[in-house]
């Protein structure tokens, strides 16, 4: 299948973005965010746009692999990420056995994505991708090798 005519591949990172949030109806959650928690959440988004994922709880799941193998997201970030009240506050509203439930059970998604994220042709930067925003996501996907096939 050709880049092209993936989700949102014909839209500008912002574009794709805008486009996910409003199809996913984030963009009142967000709205009351604090600005470093949109920040975070902006990133989070970015992956899932990129890899082509939505928000079931396997592709949140699925998210997360992307960002630990397919990006350069340093522990700290993680750390910062998860400490943010606004994402204890996501994952008490989904449930906390549900969300450990959710990581087991994706267990062999990321070893496929550990396995697929070497082919990547460099890893997407988690905090410099100002460059990126208003690039064509088929562009940038065929820049850094990604290849959004993965679905649930």
């Amino acid at each position: 299948m050709p880049q092209t005519s993936l989700p949102y591949s014909d839209l500008t990172l912002v574009e794709a973005l805008e486009t996910f949030r409003k199809q996913h109806g984030l963009n009142e959650k967000y709205r009351g965010m604090r600005e470093e928690a949109q920040m975070h959440f902006e990133r989070h988004d970015m992956v899932h746009v990129l890899f082509g994922l939505d928000t079931s709880l396997r592709q949140e799941a699925m998210a997360d692999g992307w960002t630990i193998f397919g990006t350069d997201i340093s522990w700290k970030d993680i750390r910062e990420f998860y400490d943010l009240p606004e994402e204890k506050e996501v994952v008490s509203e989904i449930g906390w056995w549900t969300v450990t439930k959710a990581f087991i059970s994706g267990v062999p998604d990321f070893v496929r994505i550990a396995w697929r994220s070497r082919r990547l042709r460099k890893k997407w930067s988690w905090s410099d991708n100002a460059d990126y925003r208003d690039r064509k996501l088929a562009e940038i996907r065929r820049e850094f090798g990604i290849v959004p096939a993965m679905r649930a």
